[in-house]
């Protein structure tokens, strides 16, 4: 199901921030213009990514310091695993996101 979750103007390219969409933790993240919305979970243990911080294109958990590529969601440090996705759309200056039933 797509969700309304927030504005496009109130997400600043180089920005992130976390949001629930029906229950779900998710995290939104600006990059360069282009929204991505993941899984607001570290791989690693589970602490939300929008406690951490975000600097030329890398998102570090605030926890432990893994580290991933904001735009595609995989692990830099250490490599081998990968946030979960969600489809984003933006549609007349709003952010959608597509959460699949559980």
């Amino acid at each position: 199901m797509w969700r309304r979750v927030s504005d496009l103007d109130d997400l600043w390219s180089g920005e992130m921030r976390g949001a629930q969409v029906d229950g779900r933790p998710v995290l939104l993240i600006n990059v360069e213009g282009r929204v991505r919305a993941f899984e607001d979970r570290c791989a690693h243990q589970g602490v939300p990514l929008s406690q951490g911080r975000l600097a030329a294109g890398v998102l570090t958990c605030g926890a432990h310091e893994w580290q991933y590529d904001a735009a595609t969601g995989h692990c830099l440090n250490p490599c081998g695993v990968t946030l979960r996705t969600f489809p984003v759309e933006v549609r007349n200056g709003e952010i959608w996101v597509e959460i699949a039933e559980r």
